[in-house]
């Protein structure tokens, strides 16, 4: 069963901001059309959510040079890709 809104998601959702939640939906709704699983959409869905917030962490504890050197090192490398 595929979302239309975000209206429609887990309550447990509710608590992520409008893009996280679309986020989740567009990668639930990709997954189901591939699958036709809704045990695979969700760990697919939560998985991104999981993904998201251990990236979010580990920013964290960086200062904001080593951030702002990490983000300047993948965008050359980009280009360079």
């Amino acid at each position: 069963m595929p979302f239309k809104s975000v209206k429609e998601l887990p309550k447990y959702l509710n608590k992520y901001s409008p893009k996280i939640r679309r986020q989740w939906m567009y990668v639930f709704n990709t997954v189901y059309a591939k699958t036709r699983s809704e045990s695979r959409s969700f760990r697919a869905a939560n998985s991104v959510l999981k993904k998201r917030f251990k990236v979010k962490k580990s920013m964290e504890r960086n200062t904001r040079q080593d951030y702002i050197s990490m983000l300047i090192d993948s965008f050359l490398g980009n280009i360079k890709g």
